[in-house]
C-alpha cells in the first residue's frame, strides 16, 4: 500500500512525512469511522527514510498490506470478539456464580474488552520497534518542468 506525502522533518534515518489519506483508505471499510473518531485527512507519518529524501521533497510512502490489514483486525476485531465472547460467557455462567445473567454478561464483557486493549497496547509497544512492519520511503518524487510530478526517482531498496 503506497501514498504520496511531502517530507516535513528528517531526524536520523526517519523522515516525518506529511500525507493527506487517499489510496489505502479508500479501500478500507473504515475509512469513515477516522472522521467520526476525529480524525484528520492529514497525518503526519514516521517513515524509515530508505530514500534519502530531504525535507521538502514530495516522495511516495509504502507500508506492507499484510501490515495494515493484521493492524486492523487486530484493533478493531480483537476487542469486539472478546466483548461479546466475555458476554456469553458471563450470561452462561454468571448464575453459578450468584450474579445475574445480564449483570454477569455486561461485567465480564467490559472487563474483557479492557484486558484486551491493554493488552493491545503493549503489544503495539512493543512491535513499534520493529523496522519489518514499519512504513518505508521508496521514491522521492521529482516535479517536472510544468509543475506536475511526473518523474519518479526510484529507491533501490523494495518493499
Amino acid at each position: 500500500m503506497t501514498e504520496q506525502g511531502y517530507v516535513r522533518a528528517v531526524r536520523g534515518g526517519m523522515a516525518m512525512v506529511e500525507t493527506i489519506q487517499t489510496e489505502a483508505c479508500s479501500q478500507c471499510s473504515s475509512r469513515g469511522a477516522c472522521q467520526m473518531m476525529g480524525g484528520e485527512r492529514m497525518r503526519v507519518v514516521p517513515a524509515i527514510n530508505e530514500a534519502g529524501a530531504k525535507e521538502g521533497q514530495r516522495v511516495i510512502i509504502a507500508a506492507r498490506r499484510s501490515t495494515v490489514m493484521g493492524a486492523g483486525f487486530l484493533v478493531y476485531m480483537v476487542p469486539v470478539m472478546a466483548l461479546i465472547g466475555g458476554a456469553v460467557v458471563g450470561k452462561a455462567y454468571g448464575p453459578d456464580y450468584g450474579f445475574e445473567p445480564q449483570s454477569a454478561a455486561v461485567l465480564l464483557g467490559v472487563g474483557l474488552l479492557a484486558a484486551c486493549w491493554l493488552a493491545i497496547s503493549r503489544f503495539s509497544k512493543r512491535m513499534a520497534g520493529n523496522k519489518n512492519l514499519a512504513v518505508r520511503v521508496i521514491r522521492i518524487v521529482k516535479d517536472t518542468q510544468d509543475g506536475g510530478a511526473d518523474a519518479v526517482d526510484q529507491c533501490s531498496a523494495g518493499v
